[in-house]
């Protein structure tokens, strides 16, 4: 199977790579990246792209016969200026849905194509709400799970899906003791059960459009002892 993925760079992104990579299912891996990875592996493709509201039909023309995405890029802390936030944060991943929606839709295959898309916890689909704290990006993040999800809506009948991750505390592999300290504080989630989640909804699809933390983590858990 050919995946692609955006946000490898990242921490969570990084080890979603490393798995795919190792996973006899997947056979091709097209990486849609700001820089380089300097990675080589006979599974991985780089393509660098700067602005992810744009796909050049060049760029398109490589992607052809994906079958998934599984969207990293982004992060839950503002960056400043608030336009170039909400292009990182918004305008990169709904653009990339909607070209995926309309040109890699799978009409080529009996299988429809996945769009994993990588949120967080506490979205705020209420624009009025009153939020005490990260009340941009949170609106923001929820205004953007509104518009993937009416997406999914229209073009499900043409062979195009969304599922959306919401991940709590997100743990580097190893940190135990860390873990079951925010673990009983809070949702929390080791980094390599949360990619493995992910890759296996890709691959997959799931009966729930939306993957709380729990449910990540009880996917994400048998994916990798199985």
């Amino acid at each position: 199977m050919k995946i692609i993925l955006t946000g490898s760079t990242g921490y969570i992104g990084r080890e979603v790579l490393k798995q795919c990579l190792s996973h006899p299912s997947i056979t091709s891996i097209v990486v849609l990246s700001r820089r380089d990875l300097n990675i080589v592996d006979p599974k991985l493709q780089v393509i660098l792209n700067n602005d992810f509201t744009q796909y050049p039909s060049e760029i398109l023309l490589k992607l052809a016969g994906a079958e998934a995405c599984i969207y990293c890029l982004g992060t839950n802390v503002p960056v400043s200026p608030p336009e170039l936030n909400r292009k990182i944060n918004f305008e990169f991943a709904i653009g990339t849905a909607q070209t995926f929606a309309k040109a890699l839709k799978a009409e080529y295959s009996t299988k429809p194509f996945k769009f994993v898309y990588l949120s967080g916890a506490l979205p705020e689909k209420d624009p009025n709400k009153k939020l005490w704290f990260l009340a941009e990006n949170r609106r923001m993040r929820g205004q953007l799970e509104n518009a993937l999800l009416q997406l999914s809506k229209d073009t499900v009948a043409s062979g195009f899906e969304v599922f959306i991750a919401r991940p709590g505390f997100v743990q580097a592999e190893g940190a135990l003791f860390q873990n079951w300290i925010v673990g009983k504080l809070s949702n929390a989630i080791m980094v390599h059960h949360l990619a493995a989640c992910m890759i296996k909804v890709a691959l997959e699809g799931n009966s729930e459009v939306i993957l709380e933390n729990n449910v990540l983590n009880a996917i994400g858990k048998k994916a990798i002892t199985s």
